[in-house]
């Protein structure tokens, strides 16, 4: 009796315990919102670690559960300051707390993506630039949208065709036979960036990076010294461009959803003024008389002047036309308690103002991470997509907008076979082609966390990439053979990269912090190109994206190319230690193991070391409302650089050609260097970054020193070693000579300067100076390391790439003639190439960029304008256009001439013959009459939109309308299409030498767009 009379007191006591416990817990709930009004979803509200709420899609939030007491609440959300709320709980009650932030303008805690992780700005040691906004322009790939915005970041377009590229350097450039581009890594993932996967095949290199949305990326980091790209090791020379794509954000379980449209249509920036008919014939005869002709000039490919004078064709008219943009992008985010996923489908059709060209892209992207328990979490990440490049003759192609600026006359008839292929109007009516790419970029993540502390990663990634390029040609393309052919060059690219990391932060009490990270990584790739060309076929095998498949090789001219794989082997640990929030170290050092090199180097050991000190930390500033944040940087490393072919260590043959009688031999071609070995460039980077009043400016200046050695350069073996024509001995081959230097000094500037809740103006300035150098190049001489066909080459002293010209003087008042300058400068009617010096410079002195971002109300103003001082920029063209009189057609600028003696004119008297000139072809008129000064500023950016004011209780999260103008103004003193633009190029040395080198080159698209913006 008393057993049952206690059990059911102690019952009672636990119930009323209990009951006194609840009704002494409270809630606190309310919205979130900005100084807009705008709801804010997925924002915290954290009182403690462990009692918390995400707000939903109405900005609602609510806190449950709370034990009595008194509480700091912080309320925080991405890209707004944090709020602390002091609350109290008491006696159970329920609590309304609506909480107003404030957009963050100082950048000092914002987190940044790093090598293998994620770091605070604030702890930073090295030099990374993030860029957010990458969708300014429609139809471009997201490395042109970083134009202007990253101090030490050169990105130049390369033309105005659809799915171009650009040429991107970052701090300079260092390297002169291997690549000088920057290695991409997608969400961890090192991808196929090869722009030379199909040559210049119809004067366009590839663009590989085309195949990534835009839309679905959420920031770009780009490291640029030895600190932040030395855990990349090997592949960090040249600079690391991390790209993060979007991922769920909010917890709340409620999908949200974003679409976006644009629709725009773009032109030329500029086109050339041709030579009518009546003007070309003119000039023609002109120059046949000055040659001591009589009667009618003869003209180009047996045309009579009776027919001659029945056409004006106007050639450039029938290339270029008006292209229409369309970019359509949907988006959705859920993010649960464990699950959280980001789904994104795009679609881009983007004609450029060149008829018949367009890049099409279908994408699809799913980013998804669970957790199955508080230690053990998945990562899923995977990318499709469908790039078509529908393609027409650029450049030195015939057929096509460079064709009307050079070998289609005026005299030449639209209509009929008179031209044939040649004809750009009938070439696309008789010819298709095709350039199709499938792409996927996969990454698979495990993470553990066995104890506290200490966190390990597994990843597995896959980059498959099979591209197609196809040409189909009607019975009636070539009338000679009158058959259908089709033409299919395909490249099938795999990469595998795994890696596994150990992370372990160290508790060592209030004021020290040491994390170390761990890992090993390896990497295999593999790529296959093959050939076919098949005769009377079908036109349904253009259609087709493998047209190899299904195909019998024994009715087919089929070339298989030898199968190329390298592979890296690496290891690497870095190690972060800060003490008291204002002292901090960071030290990595990385091992890398390369198949492109002999088993004598294959080796290579990259150390970095850096600190930084927050001085503004120091009691002497803690207090200081002036100057409220000051940091000291600085960083030392070594890195290296191993993109040179495969198998470049071997000596290879070939059995090409006939160099005996009519009898094909093997014959060696280059010779093999088993001692081949790293390039390694040594980085020293110092920084200081000013935070003013509360961080209203910031502003950050740094500078730095590389010194590269060890190049990796394929040097021309001199002549002695060749016979006539063909070879009977090496002719190049790859070895470790030379050193560079690079120098620089780079600012960026960040001023609110106005920031009130109905008006923001902030301004953001960012500017380098980069000095180059070559110090070295062993024996070789200029001519043994040239830019491909353009006249550029190595000097000790110099940057890399200077033009290497004949000076032009002067118009000989009297004879007409040009006035060339000699070696010792001496005037000289004759061109000579020992007369050639150096002259201009590949590279700007300054590159940067301005942009100014206004909010008035529900209206914003963003205007970007970027620039260029100084360098050289050489029009390749122009000597064809504007020098002797031959099959091209001339521009209008021809008429400032030499016509009788006593004139004053720009350019000599009018010849058919290049002795005139001094020259034995028209293609030797290479002077530095045709350099120009490559200084410019483009109002490449203006956008105006206006947001749609929503009530609390709509469904509708954002709706905005918007404006957007690209490339609307020009200022430069270049007389050619364009300042911004570098020509197709043959290989990494050609396009490391010669970026300031246009040859009929498709000048940039000056496109108007509107847009939609819908998130709900």
């Amino acid at each position: 009796m008393q057993k049952q009379l206690y059990h059911k007191l102690s019952v009672f006591l636990l119930l009323l315990l209990g009951s006194q416990i609840l009704w002494a817990q409270g809630t606190i709930s309310g919205t979130v919102t900005n100084e807009k009004g705008e709801k804010l979803s997925g924002a915290s509200a954290m009182i403690g670690a462990d009692m918390g709420a995400y707000s939903d899609e109405n900005g609602y939030y609510m806190v449950e559960n709370i034990p009595a007491g008194s509480y700091e609440m912080i309320v925080s959300y991405i890209g707004y300051s944090d709020i602390k709320l002091p609350v109290t709980v008491t006696n159970g009650q329920t609590q309304t707390l609506d909480v107003v932030l404030k957009e963050d303008i100082s950048t000092t805690n914002e987190v940044v993506v790093v090598g293998y992780g994620t770091m605070r700005k604030r702890d930073l040691t090295g030099s990374i630039s993030k860029v957010t906004n990458l969708t300014d322009n429609v139809g471009q790939s997201f490395e042109t949208n970083l134009q202007g915005k990253a101090a030490g970041v050169q990105v130049t377009q390369s033309s105005g065709a659809a799915g171009s590229g650009a040429v991107i350097r970052i701090r300079g450039l260092s390297s002169i036979s291997t690549s000088g581009d920057p290695l991409y890594v997608v969400d961890g993932i090192p991808i196929n960036q090869d722009v030379f996967m199909n040559g210049n095949r119809g004067g366009q290199n590839n663009n590989p990076l085309s195949s990534i949305n835009p839309n679905d990326i959420e920031s770009v980091e780009i490291l640029k010294d030895a600190a932040s790209a030395g855990i990349y090791g090997s592949r960090g020379a040249n600079g690391v461009v991390l790209i993060t794509t979007k991922r769920a954000k909010n917890k709340d379980g409620k999908p949200s959803f974003d679409f976006s449209a644009r629709v725009g249509a773009s032109q030329p920036t500029r086109v050339y003024e041709m030579l009518n008919s009546q003007e070309w014939l003119q000039l023609r005869q002109e120059a046949y008389n000055n040659d001591g002709g009589v009667g009618l000039a003869p003209l180009p490919r047996g045309m009579s002047w009776e027919d001659a004078q029945k056409n004006n064709t106007n050639w450039v008219d029938q290339t270029v036309g008006t292209g229409l943009k369309q970019d359509y992008n949907f988006g959705i985010r859920q993010g649960k308690k464990k699950l959280g996923s980001y789904l994104g489908l795009g679609y881009l059709n983007d004609e450029s103002y060149l008829k018949g060209n367009s890049y099409e892209r279908y994408s699809a992207r799913g980013n998804f991470d669970y957790t199955f328990s508080k230690k053990f979490s998945a990562n899923l990440n995977t990318s499709l997509v469908q790039g078509i490049n529908n393609r027409v003759s650029q450049a030195w192609d015939a057929g096509g907008f460079g064709a009307a600026m050079s070998t289609l006359l005026p005299i030449y008839p639209l209509e009929g076979t008179f031209l044939g292929a040649d004809n750009p109007v009938f070439r696309r009516d008789h010819r298709k082609w095709r350039t199709v790419e499938w792409r996927t970029i996969n990454n698979i993540a495990l993470n553990y966390k066995p104890m506290k502390g200490l966190d390990l990663r597994g990843t597995f990634n896959y980059d498959f990439m099979n591209l197609g390029d196809n040409i189909y040609e009607d019975q009636t393309y070539d009338q000679s053979k009158g058959i259908a052919r089709g033409q299919e060059y395909k490249t099938v690219a795999k990469n595998w990269v795994a890696n596994f990391t150990a992370q372990y932060n160290f508790d060592l009490g209030e004021k020290h912090s040491l994390y170390v990270m761990g890992g090993t990584e390896a990497q295999k790739s593999v790529s296959v190109q093959t050939t076919l060309k098949l005769d009377n076929v079908d036109r349904a095998i253009f259609l087709r994206p493998n047209a190899i498949e299904g195909t019998s090789i024994d009715t087919a001219e089929y070339k298989l190319d030898p199968q190329q794989i390298y592979t890296y082997s690496s290891y690497f640990v870095r190690g972060n230690y800060s003490f008291n929030n204002k002292y901090f170290a960071q030290g990595t050092v990385r091992s890398d193991a390369s198949s492109r090199f002999g088993s004598n180097y294959r080796y290579g050991v990259f150390p970095t070391v850096g600190a930084g000190w927050v001085i503004s930390e120091e009691n002497f500033l803690k207090n200081n409302q002036t100057l409220t944040f000051l940091k000291l940087r600085g960083s030392w490393g070594r890195i290296g650089n191993s993109n040179i072919p495969n198998y470049s260590r071997f000596g290879t043959v070939s059995n090409s050609g006939a160099p005996y009688g009519q009898d094909s031999i093997l014959y060696p071609v280059s010779r093999a260097n088993p001692d081949l070995r790293w390039e390694t460039t040594r980085t020293i980077d110092g920084g200081i970054e000013f935070g003013f009043w509360n961080d209203r400016v910031q502003l950050v200046v740094e500078g730095y020193d590389k010194r590269t050695k060890d190049l990796l350069i394929e040097s021309t073996i001199q002549a002695s070693s060749a016979a006539g024509n063909v070879s009977n001995g090496f002719t190049k081959y790859y070895q470790n000579i030379g050193a560079v230097q690079n120098r620089g000094i780079e600012v960026a500037l960040t001023g609110h300067i106005v920031d009130t809740k109905k008006f923001k103006w902030t301004l953001i300035f960012n500017g380098s100076r980069n000095f180059n150098k070559v110090l070295d190049i062993g024996r070789s001489s200029p001519d043994q390391l040239s830019g491909g066909t353009n006249d550029t080459r190595i000097f000790i002293g110099q940057p890399i790439g200077v033009n290497y010209l004949v000076r032009f003087s002067h118009v000989d008042t009297e004879t007409g003639k040009p006035v060339y300058l000699d070696a010792e400068g001496k005037e000289t009617f004759e061109w000579k190439e020992t007369n050639r010096v150096v002259s201009g410079s590949v590279l700007p002195k300054f590159v940067g960029g301005v942009t100014n971002n206004l909010t008035i109300g529900n209206f914003d103003l963003s205007a970007l304008v970027t620039f260029v001082a100084g360098g050289s920029l050489y029009d390749a063209s122009a000597k064809r256009q504007l020098g002797v009189v031959t099959d091209w057609n001339m521009r209008k600028d021809i008429g400032d001439r030499w016509r009788q003696p006593g004139d004053v004119a720009t350019y000599p008297r009018l010849t058919l013959n290049p002795a005139t000139y001094g020259l034995s072809s028209e293609w030797q008129y290479n002077t530095t009459q045709w350099l120009y000064d490559a200084s410019f500023a483009r109002l490449k950016n203006v956008s105006i939109g206006y947001n749609v004011p929503m009530k609390n209780d709509s469904k509708i999260k954002n709706l905005r309308f918007s404006l957007v103008a690209t490339n609307l103004l020009t200022f430069t003193k270049f007389p050619g299409l364009d300042p911004e633009i570098a020509r197709d190029f043959e290989n990494p040395q050609d396009r490391n030498m010669s970026p300031n080198i246009t040859y009929l080159t498709a000048p940039q698209q000056k496109a108007i767009s509107g847009g939609i913006n819908l998130s709900f």
